[in-house]
């Protein structure tokens, strides 16, 4: 598998995870987004998991934002992920905070009042919800839920992804939709492997 494949295999997870026995418990139609090195979505539609033709839907990271962004790992400029995924965060914030910082150690600044630790969380969070707010109009989910290292920053980083949906997604889309984030955290694959065992037995 390339590692786009492994991205979704494990968001993938996490959606089925959230969906079985966390946040998203009993809701149809979910989407849940995997905030970490790379940024994934596992689509959750009709009760079901959505894997699309091969098995890469929910590549959210690779959403254009910035046309005239970084060059993306994928050859194209400005996706998501060269904007809000944890290794330009951290090469935003290591210039003033030190080479040694990690994105733990961001959400910890941040919420002790790190005025850049809060302002680049806070971004992140807004190109995450422009993403969001796109995938609003095309699915119209009930739940966004969020996981991985970024979804520590709570309200930090959920506040920006909501006004951005609120702001950039059409106005029933936006009202039906509910953004929260994960309960299971690092359980969350381990306990999507078993939901995917119960879903296949």
């Amino acid at each position: 598998l390339g590692l786009g494949s492994r991205i979704s295999e494990r968001t993938n997870l996490g959606a089925l995870a959230e969906h079985s026995f966390g946040a998203a418990r009993g809701v149809d139609n979910v989407v849940y987004i995997r905030a970490y090195s790379g940024i994934g979505a596992g689509l959750i539609l009709n009760g079901r998991l959505f894997r699309g033709a091969d098995g890469t839907a929910g590549e959210l990271g690779h959403v254009t934002i910035d046309e005239n962004g970084p060059v993306c790992r994928c050859g194209n400029r400005g996706c998501l992920e060269t904007l809000a995924a944890e290794g330009p965060i951290l090469e935003l914030l290591r210039r003033t905070h030190g080479p040694e910082l990690t994105m733990h150690r961001v959400v910890e600044l941040a919420e002790d009042g790190d005025q850049a630790c809060r302002r680049v969380i806070a971004d992140a969070g807004h190109h995450i919800g422009v993403a969001v707010a796109n995938v609003c109009n095309l699915f119209n989910p009930n739940m966004i839920v969020v996981g991985g290292t970024l979804s520590s920053a709570g309200d930090l980083l959920l506040g920006p992804m909501r006004d951005a949906v609120d702001r950039y997604a059409i106005t029933s889309a936006a009202d039906d939709v509910e953004i929260v984030t994960g309960v299971l955290g690092e359980r969350a694959e381990v306990l999507g492997a078993l939901a995917l065992v119960f879903a296949e037995g």
